[in-house]
């Protein structure tokens, strides 16, 4: 990354002496950097002017992809600092659809109720985001599945809370509601739609069925859009019923080729805890023990 911000500042001042004396480095030691990284690349990356130097064609590219890389690890290491500067007043936390949708909403408003003074945050995101936030400490807790990998390294703690297979999911005005007894085969009758909710560590499960998938989304919303009025199933968690059930989507069955997934809260390991996302987490194991 040093090398790139070099190289950004040689291409701003168009002068490697004056970038060399903004990044506070000998002018030897910049020219090196940029022969080392044209020879890496194969080609030149700057055009020698008499006002100084200007980006070649390839400079152009790198130009264009380094600033947004550089700007992104600063956007990142800002806010991991700010979120590292934070007091027990501020609680963020992330989770999957059927959280964030189905079960942390009634948890959320009776917590920010009974605590007015804390601001808490809550992110839905997918698998590889929330272990992310795990990591970066941007998140305190994190609620879903954890994937077999993650779960491996031994770098996180996971607390088992719900514990049940999927239910398959329609329209109230689908033709399989009229009837009296739904099978398997019935279910095999109609398009689904293929999502990544709360498995989306294990892609390859579309694979494992004769289900015909015709519709591809990661999001809940787009889900329950293309479902309103239509013949599409859906299977997914059974807290998000609730939510379905605003939007005129209903339970079918339970569904017939779900394994039972295993839902959670997840903690870096090495991570303390403070007191209001300790405090966060005995409202939610209190809520799910009551039902």
């Amino acid at each position: 990354m040093e090398d790139y911000i070099r190289f950004l500042a040689v291409a701003e001042h168009r002068s490697i002496s004056r970038a060399a004396e903004a990044l506070h480095v000998s002018q030897p030691a910049l020219s090196r950097t940029i022969s080392l990284m044209e020879e890496d690349l194969g080609t030149r990356l700057f055009v020698r002017t008499r006002q100084g130097v200007q980006l070649s064609e390839a400079g152009k590219t790198l130009y264009l992809y380094a600033s947004r890389a550089v700007r992104a690890i600063n956007n990142a290491r800002e806010e991991i600092d700010y979120s590292l500067r934070q007091t027990d007043l501020v609680l963020r936390i992330c989770c999957g659809d059927s959280w964030g949708f189905g079960i942390l909403p009634p948890i959320v408003q009776r917590f920010s109720e009974d605590h007015p003074d804390v601001f808490l945050q809550v992110d839905i995101l997918d698998h590889e985001s929330r272990i992310q936030g795990l990591e970066t400490r941007s998140h305190a807790i994190a609620f879903g599945v954890i994937s077999p990998e993650v779960l491996a390294t031994r770098a996180y703690d996971f607390e088992p809370l719900i514990k049940a297979p999927y239910d398959v999911y329609c329209d109230e005005t689908h033709p399989l509601l009229a009837k009296s007894e739904v099978t398997a085969s019935d279910l095999l009758s109609f398009h689904w739609i293929n999502h990544k909710f709360e498995y989306d560590y294990d892609p390859s499960s579309a694979l494992k069925t004769k289900r015909h998938f015709a519709l591809r989304t990661n999001a809940i919303l787009h889900a329950i859009g293309a479902m309103r009025g239509s013949k599409y199933l859906l299977s997914t968690a059974k807290t998000l019923k609730g939510h379905f059930a605003r939007a005129g989507i209903v339970p079918l069955i339970e569904d017939p080729e779900s394994p039972v997934f295993v839902s959670g809260a997840i903690t870096a390991r090495n991570a303390h805890l403070r007191s209001t996302a300790r405090e966060f987490l005995s409202y939610v194991r209190t809520t799910i023990a009551s039902g």
